[in-house]
């Protein structure tokens, strides 16, 4: 009776130990899902604006759709997509307008004019339904184009206003925004 006693403690102190370890070291791939169509750029080098007075402009453009092999805690690999836009206002790359499209529909953006921080947000698709910091618009009209569905993230307060309302568009990705003044709608 004394051994079976034992047994038991020691089955049920094996059962309440292992019940609460953590779950980290099952780690799944990461891959994105459909939010992917707010960052489609692919490959993409430049992109063709134009702004307010009728001039073209190429911005040089840097688009990465990344698959990544991590390693967790314990050791098991995993799979995480992550893409990454940055969008060059100047030659010397000090303006730049950045999103990053990470762990399921969770999109950081960020503009930055010589080293100045104009806005940096995480969590757009969230903001932009609150209206305040970034806000959701349906068939707006940018330039001589209509999209469906655009977030425009707007510049912070007390930031500059060397880059403000930049606009995203589902399917189309980073369509304007206005720079010293001038606004740009993608061509």
């Amino acid at each position: 009776m004394k051994i079976k006693g034992i047994v038991l403690t020691l089955l049920l102190i094996h059962c309440l130990a292992s019940s609460f370890q953590c779950s980290k070291c099952n780690v799944r791939d990461m891959h994105l899902d459909g939010s992917k169509s707010w960052l489609p750029q692919k490959g993409t080098t430049q992109l063709a604006f134009v702004d307010n007075t009728g001039n073209v402009t190429n911005f040089a453009i840097r688009a990465l759709d990344t698959t990544v092999v991590n390693t967790s805690e314990c050791g098991d690999t995993y799979n995480y997509q992550y893409i990454t836009n940055t969008l060059y206002l100047n030659t010397a790359r000090t303006d730049s307008i950045y999103f990053n499209l990470f762990n399921k529909a969770n999109l950081e953006g960020r503009a930055v004019s010589n080293n100045t921080y104009i806005f940096s947000m995480w969590d757009v698709l969230g903001k932009a339904k609150e209206g305040v910091q970034a806000k959701t618009l349906f068939q707006f009209l940018i330039g001589s184009k209509t999209y469906r569905e655009v977030i425009v993230v707007f510049r912070s307060s007390s930031a500059p206003d060397t880059v403000d309302s930049v606009m995203i568009a589902n399917n189309n990705g980073i369509v304007g925004f206005k720079y010293y003044g001038k606004k740009y709608s993608l061509q």
